[in-house]
């Protein structure tokens, strides 16, 4: 079993390859849940993404291929996380960012800890157009909608999102999470949303509740 440093060294040198094997071992044999994975290995890994300052001008590149490699890592072991979800809980909930929010993987991550909690996800990614999700609320009818905001220049721009979509379905219950708001916790009261979710034990106990 890799520990942690051992893993996080697979994505800082691009051994996708080598990463993606071990991994699909270990959940295959039952030596690793994807529960496990999330936690103990995938989210403190990318804690660690860093920029050293003699590598700064190779910095953003270097961040976007290693999200890359975990990203494809996510994708493989989906029909994992089919296979180890709960019991469905009949609710629905759209998972996306606002338009000009491009940090998807937080939000991919949060879809898989939904669906393994039972719910019914619908995962549209990163920079949504308003008028894109207002027409989404309306078709898909879900119980929640879900948004993610990493760059905290977006936080404006999700409160005219969030007010664009509570225009259309008033009761339509609203989830936000993100490190956008851990660093600035007092945006939320400028908000019209009804949960602020902030990593995935709160996921864990909202779900409970949702079950009763």
């Amino acid at each position: 079993m890799l520990d942690i440093k051992d893993f996080y060294q697979l994505i800082a040198d691009e051994k996708k390859e080598e990463l993606i094997g071990w991994v699909v071992n270990e959940i295959s044999k039952g030596n690793l849940t994807v529960r496990e994975l999330y936690k103990k290995y995938i989210i403190p890994a990318v804690g660690w993404f860093e920029c050293p300052f003699q590598e700064e001008p190779l910095c953003i590149w270097k961040e976007h291929v290693r999200t890359s490699v975990v990203r494809t890592v996510v994708e493989v072991i989906y029909p994992y996380v089919l296979k180890q979800r709960m019991e469905s809980n009949g609710k629905k909930v759209i998972m996306t960012c606002p338009s000009q929010e491009y940090h998807e993987l937080p939000l991919r991550i949060v879809s898989d800890w939904f669906e393994l909690n039972g719910f019914k996800t619908i995962f549209a990614g990163g920079n949504t157009p308003r008028k894109s999700m207002i027409k989404a609320v309306e078709f898909e009818a879900p119980d929640y909608v879900a948004l993610s905001v990493s760059n905290t220049y977006n936080l404006y721009r999700i409160r005219e999102f969030i007010d664009d979509i509570k225009r259309v379905k008033e009761d339509l219950k609203i989830i936000v999470g993100g490190s956008a708001f851990k660093i600035n916790s007092e945006f939320l009261e400028k908000l019209n949303v009804d949960f602020y979710l902030k990593d995935l034990d709160a996921i864990d106990k909202f779900s409970e509740k949702v079950r009763g």
